[in-house]
């Protein structure tokens, strides 16, 4: 067993082994060609940069590798992060020495990581989201590009070397280029990017083995020993109070935004090659604190590369595969230092530049021919213009500014109706008398519900004003339904109560429901609507659910209908008025009274329960009956209201059965219970059609409903 175990342990350990060693393969051109670039840009040597890349290389590698957080990562100096320094560089050289650039460039790095440590601990993985792709792929494109330039001046041929010679840095670096395209192409199991630097390495003392005195410009150089006394004494005599602090501030802020994108788009790479989820709150510490760490030791700061993680993964490198990465780094940094001599620049070039080129997004262009995404293309080639001409942060700034005015565009032509209705399409619950049926179906136009959608905020009122005012003409109410609303702001809120004045003004009431807690004006909307106008007393009717909202624009069709004289939706009714009886001649009619049991509830009485078995009809002559259908405790949806003149119990009188709802009295109600064996019995008795009669009458009120049904169905569809 304990073999068993021990080769499982090694099976695991080698695979982590040659995984890290596949991973610093790829990732050693890169990290030393970025990290050249960076140093020469403001005066030190390429030995000296190459150096501070390898360091920064294994400190990413070992926070993260130990953290653990994404599991196959590969961290290490890429093109984001040095090219933001390099525009930081090019603002500075001019005012201040080497050595003071490179105390600011370690301040960036600093401020970078506690930064990233703070975006980490309070989530800023999920924020981080919320930047737009075209920004993003913008930014990647512009940092290829300018990539791409920052080479041009090291492989351009010099007029100090006479002859063909003055060509030889071109020629390598286009060597390099080729080879790694055709290594990807014919060979793709091997390390692209490594095989076209070896083919550098090997091409170019072929070609300067002619030359009396090479350029020694050309190489990198023996790279320098780590001396921690040489790290420290870079700080003797630098005034931190003469640094620009305000430039250090805003580069750290930028490269942050640029690290934490670049980090975690890496892990989502690393997650599909290893079926595992990363920890972005841990990556994000992790690599925070190995930013901190570099910026003390003067290295170069980096994030996730995606190349070197996929060689990684691919390799069978999983949780200590990073780890095992810069071990094989830091032994080369400890021990390789003559390896310089033998690497040409002008091969980091040519990995640089193949780097650049795919990072450009070609589908850019692409995208100004749709004009669905043309706004997204002149968003993301305004924030390449801007790199160019300007910086990565001002361009990052830019790119954001620009993605809030057109989500704000965007926002405010989406629609904010959902869909609007009459009572006619969508009436309430509330069964009624057929008189008031008839009323209401001739006026169902004048009452009409919208439901909203989305945010309700300064930049939509406007939108939402113009859209109720033109509908309120000929209305007697509109109520506004707010459930599928994320959220309302005060401008939301005032443009309500000013809706609300001025339709009453023209004559139509404006009612609201679902004004939900979530809103962001907690359950006492009311009070919310006091504490924006505390002069003016809300008179708006506020309702929790959509049925009661339905029901009192119904009741105000009846009371405009009746002029306020005759109707009140109280009052009760004779037993002969009810809806069942109005479809039976008198001698039925009589019949069922007789046979009729009264029966009165108080407020809130249970009418019947749950459970139920009934076989009877139960007619209301005063009062309300309501259906409830409870999923909880006190939690019920509302299924039906019946009112003075309607009757309910069609389907239990055909179907005996245990009932499914419970039927509640509100306010003092009044109800007939008819038995449906009584109804038999004294048909019998008559030997007439009594009980057909009766059963068809129920049958047609039931087809109705099923009419109703079938339209709310269609309606419902439709959506």
């Amino acid at each position: 067993m304990k073999g068993r175990i021990l080769s499982i342990n090694l099976k695991k350990y080698s695979s982590d082994f040659f995984g890290g060693l596949s991973g610093a393969i790829a990732v050693l051109p890169q990290t030393l060609g970025l990290s050249v670039l960076l140093f020469t840009s403001f005066g030190y040597d390429a030995s000296a940069g190459a150096m501070a890349g390898l360091i920064g290389a294994v400190i990413l590698l070992l926070s993260s590798g130990i953290a653990g957080a994404t599991i196959g990562m590969i961290s290490a100096p890429n093109g984001p992060v040095t090219m933001l320094l390099v525009g930081m560089v090019a603002t500075l050289s001019q005012n201040y020495a080497p050595n003071e650039i490179l105390i600011i460039v370690g301040a960036v790095l600093l401020l970078t990581g506690i930064f990233q440590i703070v975006f980490g601990i309070l989530g800023g993985g999920e924020l981080i989201k919320l930047i737009p792709y075209p920004v993003v792929a913008s930014m990647i494109t512009a940092i290829g590009i300018l990539m791409i330039k920052s080479q041009v001046n090291q492989i351009l041929p010099s007029n100090e070397i006479v002859g063909w010679f003055k060509y030889i840095p071109l020629i390598v670096a286009l060597v390099t280029i080729a080879i790694i395209y055709l290594v990807k192409k014919f060979f793709p199991r091997l390390p692209a990017i490594l095989m076209g630097l070896l083919g550098g390495i090997i091409v170019y003392p072929l070609l300067v083995l002619s030359m009396e005195n090479p350029n020694s410009k050309w190489v990198i150089g023996s790279l320098p020993t780590i001396e921690p006394g040489v790290i420290l004494s870079r700080f003797n005599g630098i005034e931190l109070e003469s640094l620009p602090w305000q430039l250090i501030v805003t580069s750290a802020l930028a490269l942050t935004v640029l690290v934490m994108i670049d980090c975690l788009l890496t892990a989502l790479v690393a997650d599909t090659q290893t079926s595992e989820r990363h920890n972005a709150k841990n990556e994000l510490v992790a690599q925070g604190f190995a930013q901190i760490l570099i910026g003390l030791v003067g290295g170069v700061g980096g994030g996730g590369t995606k190349g070197s993680t996929l060689a990684n993964t691919m390799a069978g490198g999983r949780r200590w595969s990073p780890v095992f990465a810069a071990v094989l780094i830091l032994l080369m940094a400890l021990f390789g230092r003559g390896i310089g001599s033998f690497l040409p620049l002008s091969a980091l070039s040519g990995v640089i530049i193949y780097i650049g080129i795919n990072m450009i997004n070609k589908n850019i262009i692409f995208w100004l021919k749709d004009k669905f995404t043309r706004v997204d293309a002149i968003n993301a080639l305004t924030v390449i213009a801007t790199t160019m001409i300007f910086d990565v942060t001002k361009a990052v700034a830019l790119g954001m500014i620009f993605a809030v005015i057109t989500f704000i565009r965007r926002a405010i032509k989406r629609p904010l109706i959902r869909r609007q209705t009459n009572i006619l399409e969508y009436p309430s619950p509330r069964k009624r008398s057929e008189k008031h049926r008839e009323i209401i179906e001739a006026n169902g136009d004048k009452a009409l519900l919208i439901e909203l959608q989305g945010d309700l905020y300064f930049a939509t009122t406007d939108q939402l004003y113009r859209n109720v005012m033109e509908r309120i003409d000929g209305r007697l109410v509109i109520i506004l339904h707010f459930r599928r609303v994320i959220s309302i702001d005060m401008s939301g809120m005032v443009l309500l109560m000013q809706l609300v004045e001025i339709a009453e003004k023209n004559g139509t009431k404006i009612v609201f429901t679902h004004l939900h807690k979530n809103l962001g004006f907690g359950k006492q909307m009311k009070k919310a609507f006091r504490l924006i106008e505390s002069k003016k007393e809300s008179t708006t009717n506020i309702f929790h659910s959509t049925a009661r909202a339905l029901e009192f624009a119904e009741d105000l069709i009846l009371k405009n209908e009746y002029k306020d004289q005759e109707y009140f939706d109280t009052a009760p009714v004779s037993f002969e008025d009810n809806n069942l009886c109005k479809s039976l001649d008198d001698v039925a009619v009589s019949t069922l009274k007789n046979i009729a049991k009264k029966r009165k509830f108080e407020d809130r009485e249970v009418v019947l329960e749950e459970g139920d078995k009934t076989k009877s009809l139960h007619l209301v002559t005063s009062g309300f009956v309501e259906q409830r259908l409870y999923n909880g405790p006190t939690s019920y949806k509302v299924l039906a209201k019946y009112s003075p003149g309607t009757y309910y119990g069609k389907v239990s009188f055909f179907s005996k059965g245990p009932l499914t709802t419970r039927f509640v009295a509100l306010r003092d109600t009044t109800v007939y219970e008819i038995k449906r064996k009584n109804i038999k019995d004294e048909s019998a008795k008559a030997k007439d059609e009594f009980f057909t009669d009766v059963t068809m009458a129920i049958g047609r009120s039931l087809s109705k409903e099923s009419k109703r049904f079938i339209e709310e169905i269609h309606r419902l569809e439709a959506l």
